[in-house]
């Protein structure tokens, strides 16, 4: 996973999130999340909590399986 330097919005809201929330990814800056119900969602610049693009989810399902097959 690469290293990103997160605004001080996001690094509040990822201070935040309960527990059972994981960072999963990165996509343009942006950390991707997954909720304990599977959904991915993205922490923005400015803190706010969105639904991760149907491109983001791919790319995560896409290097998901590449490290299973590794």
């Amino acid at each position: 996973m690469e290293t990103v330097e997160l605004s001080q919005h996001q690094s509040a809201r990822m201070a935040g999130l309960p527990e059972d929330y994981r960072v999963v990814g990165v996509e343009h800056r942006t950390p991707l999340v997954r909720k304990p119900t599977g959904q991915i969602i993205r922490i923005q610049q400015n803190g706010r909590l969105t639904a991760a693009t149907i491109t983001a989810r791919r790319r995560l399902a896409a290097t998901t399986r590449q490290r299973l097959t590794n």
